[in-house]
């Protein structure tokens, strides 16, 4: 069981570096590039000075550790349809999202329109943020007798909710940076806290 909660620490720790200091370091780096205006894929867009470490580090990092976290919480959370349905849901959905983001990078500026991988990358977004909304909101519903946990997952599901509709929003252009950190990042410090806090052998029961 140590060994065990030692893992869920360094995938949990893993995911708060690579997810959320690492992205603001390497922002720091570009004189182009803020943390509030500008979408954490343009880190690895293409042909940008931050696109081979975003690319082969930092978004790999985020989806490996995502998914070891929610894993570690599959053996942690109760064991109940729903839970097991939110569960899936963020696993095809937040991890995914980084590892697409790498394996198909955005064009400089994250355009609307542009190339193909710039289509695949959108189309992407535009499937694995809903999934990981709903796999919060699933979490949030079906854990009622873990009130913490379920008001953690209630602001995740929140928070991802309101960044991604002000993301597509085009008045909101100047501000996507912030909405879309204000979800992610929102998601990965729920995720890491409910890990941490988290027993295999009381919440399995």
């Amino acid at each position: 069981m140590i060994r065990r909660s030692v893992f869920v620490y360094i995938a949990a720790l893993t995911l708060l570096f690579s997810g959320i200091i690492l992205p603001e370091i390497l922002g720091t780096t570009r004189s182009d590039y803020t943390s509030f205006a500008n979408y954490l894929s343009e880190l690895g867009a293409n042909g940008t000075s931050t696109q081979a470490l975003t690319n082969t580090l930092a978004f790999p990092l985020v989806g490996i550790s995502c998914i070891l976290v929610i894993i570690a919480l599959w053996h942690r959370l109760p064991h109940t349809g729903g839970v097991r349905a939110g569960l899936i849901c963020l696993a095809l959905g937040l991890p995914f999202a980084y590892f697409g983001a790498a394996v198909f990078p955005c064009d400089t500026g994250c355009p609307i329109v542009g190339s193909a991988s710039q289509t695949v990358h959108n189309l992407l977004g535009l499937v694995q943020y809903p999934l990981s909304i709903i796999g919060f909101a699933l979490l949030a519903a079906n854990l009622k007798s873990h009130p913490i946990w379920r008001v953690g997952f209630a602001v995740a599901a929140a928070a991802m909710t309101i960044g991604f509709v002000m993301m597509l929003m085009p008045h909101q252009a100047s501000f996507r940076g912030f909405w879309q950190r204000m979800g992610d990042y929102t998601a990965f410090l729920v995720l890491t806290y409910v890990a941490v806090s988290t027993q295999p052998n009381r919440a399995a029961s």
